[in-house]
């Protein structure tokens, strides 16, 4: 197979992706599921592939799934037995304050239980859901909600679950939370893989605020990689890719998150993400977000595409966070005609 270069017929609306706001699909030259694996394989796509071109669903026996989504009655509750409430202004669902499931992590077998998947109902989550994940031509990804650090925070609230991370007189009842915890990621993991055969999974787990870490090196290395690891070798192992959604200023754990295996992170702006691709483009696939203004005119949209080209090249994924289809069908055009340079000069890899 060869493809001939850019044609301005690539441009014709074939379509839309089924993802959040139905974004334009294209007449591309292969199909969005075979140039986004180039990415993850680590051959040059033809393309900057964006997030918004694969197919993702989250999982609808899981307890924290149903707990945290909108609808009524507006509190629920997750596997753990914590209490979620949906806030629509802000778009997501919080843990009901005032009463944390777990007061002692000394002894919190005593108050949670850590869910089982194998308990839940797969057949009927299969016979509902996998439709969404049927179209060959998209890369396909189940989505998860909090691992280990967010899933301490949600059943002791946030200050008490920091305090226990370092500790030493909690810090062995944190590991056996978090040993059971990454036991039943394993199972989720490996279920998911048998029912829904997805490319690529993600970790759930934010380890910064706005301005800084949560937590030192020390206590990500001692607390928390070992874990990460662990659960991103299975995915690799059951034949997924892994994808990490880590918020806040974690620039600082990115050689971290290389090291747990991640084939992605979508860090937030507050990381200095041209510095760290530049530093670790070679291990790890970043995802960059540009937000243009609602009235950014096409010289605006024109400078965005030629920076983002700048700082990123062609081996990251791309996401419009405005979802502005201008600056979405300039990138297209600007990285497909990078490709066909690319190839002329030889330096793409594996070109088609």
């Amino acid at each position: 197979m060869s493809v001939e270069r850019f044609t301005p017929d690539e441009l014709e609306v074939i379509g839309n992706f089924p993802g959040f706001g139905k974004p334009k699909r294209y007449n591309t030259p292969i199909t969005p599921r075979e140039n986004m694996l180039r990415l993850y394989q680590h051959k040059t796509p033809l393309w900057i592939p964006s997030p918004s071109e694969m197919a993702t669903i989250k999982i609808d026996c899981d307890p924290e799934n149903v707990a945290r989504s909108p609808g009524n009655p507006p509190s629920r509750i997750d596997g753990y037995g914590v209490e979620w409430i949906f806030v629509d202004v802000a778009g997501g669902a919080m843990v009901k304050p005032g009463s944390p499931k777990v007061p002692d992590i000394e002894h919190w077998e005593d108050y949670v239980k850590v869910p089982d998947p194998d308990d839940w109902d797969w057949q009927w989550t299969y016979d509902k859901q996998h439709g969404a994940l049927s179209d060959p031509t998209l890369m396909t990804g189940v989505t998860f909600g909090s691992c280990l650090f967010e899933r301490l925070i949600a059943v002791m609230d946030f200050e008490p679950a920091a305090m226990a991370l370092v500790d030493e007189d909690q810090q062995e009842a944190v590991h056996r939370f978090f040993r059971a915890v990454t036991d039943s990621r394993i199972k989720y993991y490996t279920l998911c893989k048998k029912w829904f055969n997805p490319d690529a999974v993600n970790f759930n787990d934010d380890w910064g605020s706005q301005r800084a870490e949560f937590f030192s090196k020390d206590t990500a290395r001692e607390m928390l990689v070992p874990y990460v690891k662990e659960s991103i070798q299975c995915a690799h192992d059951l034949g997924m890719y892994a994808d990490l959604h880590s918020c806040g200023f974690v620039e600082v754990f990115v050689p971290f998150f290389i090291e747990e295996g991640f084939d992605t992170w979508g860090g937030q702006p507050m990381n200095n993400k041209p510095k760290l691709k530049r530093m670790y483009g070679d291990k790890m696939i970043f995802t960059h977000e540009v937000n243009l203004a609602p009235d950014a005119t096409d010289e605006e949209v024109d400078q965005a595409v030629a920076k983002f080209m700048e700082e990123f090249g062609y081996d990251n994924l791309g996401y419009n966070g405005t979802r502005d289809e201008r600056f979405r069908l300039k990138l297209y055009e600007a990285s497909r005609k990078n490709y066909d340079r690319l190839v002329a000069e030889g330096k793409a890899v594996d070109p088609i």
